[in-house]
């Protein structure tokens, strides 16, 4: 696991809006990100059919769905992480620009699936397979985490952290001393105050979640962030 802490902070004296003590307070903002990697794909794919005959379009787009759940089912994908949308038909038409009107082209019939893949290396040939047996449609391949939660538990508690130690930093730099938190919360403050922010990097390897992934299908790497905001009164020393 990888972290980049930012560290962020703001001197004020004004009051700006009822959220902000009307007394001398330091406005700080702590953030840390996490990053890992992927170990789970989530697939949306696409079956589209066109043709006159509405019972054709229907029954081939059918059988090319049948046949694609099956094949995720042969790589592993759980019946509880496939979602086979419903059947979606239009009256498609197309303008012919010789006789200037609208001419019927077929009956458009659509569906949809998707799914989570576990086994991230068997997404190539799971992708493969799917598009050999009729699958005319990608609309969407996102490389995730399954310990996203955990991990965002984790990135807001770093978070919390870097705002405490900004906020005794900061004091520290200006020869004052904290007298207390006034408020605290993981989105922004109501204030006016433009944050003066430095930045702190440190790295640590997640070597848990890495998992082989073909050159073809790069999964990269996956950035987990989160946010603090406090407001310490301060005093001079």
């Amino acid at each position: 696991m990888r972290y980049l802490p930012l560290l962020a902070a703001a001197f004020s004296f004004n009051v700006f809006a009822a959220s902000t003590p009307d007394a001398p307070h330091i406005y700080i903002q702590g953030q840390a990100k996490i990053t890992t990697a992927a170990d789970n794909v989530m697939l949306d794919v696409g079956i589209v059919e066109v043709n006159k005959d509405l019972m054709a379009a229907k029954q081939q787009a059918d059988t090319t769905m049948a046949k694609a759940i099956k094949l995720a089912k042969q790589a592993g994908v759980l019946d509880k992480d496939i979602n086979a949308g419903q059947i979606s038909i239009h009256r498609e038409n197309q303008y012919n620009r010789e006789t200037n009107k609208q001419e019927f082209v077929g009956f458009r019939v659509s569906r949809s699936l998707s799914l989570t893949l576990k086994e991230i290396d068997k997404y190539p040939q799971l992708l493969q397979n799917l598009v050999s047996g009729g699958i005319n449609e990608i609309n969407q391949t996102q490389f995730v985490s399954s310990r996203f939660q955990e991990l965002k538990q984790q990135a807001q508690k770093m978070a919390i952290k870097d705002a405490k130690s900004a906020a005794e930093e900061f004091a520290s730099d200006f020869d004052v001393k904290l007298k207390g938190l006034y408020s605290a919360s993981m989105s922004p403050i109501e204030t006016n105050v433009q944050p003066y922010m430095r930045a702190k990097m440190a790295n640590m390897v997640d070597a848990e979640s890495g998992s082989f992934v073909p050159d073809a299908y790069h999964a990269g790497e996956l950035v987990i962030s989160a946010s603090s905001y406090a407001i310490y009164l301060i005093e001079d020393k």
